[in-house]
């Protein structure tokens, strides 16, 4: 799971180097790179698969992912899934109507990131369906095509949450908590790892080839971040950590 692509920022915020260094370990290593919908498709043959898996998402529609990353993916033929927060469109930093356009053109899987990136745990039965139902309407004006992944902001669902997303005509789920994804993982609970500003090339290598002491040690401290989080708030939360999207 990436964000923003600049030379400083918060947490979730790597730069073009670090970028470039990741996908070429995963050219190198042979790596089979997939967007979400791919994930779908294949689920039911991974375990006659021998080639590693890698699924890429872009979360929020920062028009830096367009300059930055598209060049990446295209030089190696990877696809990736970008979710998309619609309110962000063709503002200074959100991707323009035509970028995404283009993305979709590309073979890249364009998905919903909500209109306004809020919580959708803290919203009332209406407003989340404004937030699903538009975000998807608008996005498939755009490129045209049907949009039936949704990525949640700041990583949290509930059974309200799918079930609302169901009816909207979402087929896929993900969510921000550490686990791999298998033919048997619920395809409204996907789990991402995402890549931060301070990995190196050698921990992001643990990463993808599923390192267990690493995974072991990222689970641990996510499994305290989420008490952290409940203890203290969604928006304390990230007022603390001065990051207005996730």
């Amino acid at each position: 799971m990436y964000h923003n692509i600049l030379p400083e920022g918060d947490p979730y915020t790597i730069t073009k180097k670090n970028f470039r260094e990741q996908m070429a370990l995963l050219k190198e290593q042979d790596y089979n790179v997939i967007a979400v919908r791919d994930f779908v498709t294949q689920q039911k043959i991974f375990e006659k698969q021998t080639k590693k898996i890698v699924c890429l998402t872009f979360d929020d529609g920062y028009s830096n992912n367009y300059k930055y990353c598209l060049p990446e993916l295209e030089k190696y033929n990877f696809k990736a899934t970008f979710y998309i927060t619609t309110s962000l469109i063709d503002s200074d930093f959100g991707f323009t109507e035509a970028q995404i356009r283009v993305l979709s053109e590309k073979d890249m899987e364009i998905g919903s990131h909500t209109v306004n990136h809020v919580f959708l745990s803290n919203l009332s039965d209406n407003k989340l369906s404004y937030e699903l139902k538009k975000s998807k309407s608008q996005l498939e004006d755009i490129i045209r095509k049907p949009v039936t992944s949704l990525s949640l902001p700041g990583g949290r669902g509930n059974k309200r949450i799918f079930n609302t997303a169901e009816k909207a005509g979402y087929q896929t789920i993900c969510t921000s908590v550490y686990h791999t994804n298998n033919s048997k993982t619920d395809l409204f609970s996907l789990g991402r790892i995402p890549i931060k500003r301070d990995y190196t090339i050698e921990l992001f290598d643990k990463i993808v080839s599923l390192d267990r002491s690493v995974w072991k040690s990222m689970k641990l401290k996510q499994g305290i971040k989420f008490m952290i989080q409940i203890m203290l708030g969604n928006k304390l939360y990230h007022s603390l950590w001065q990051m207005k999207y996730e």
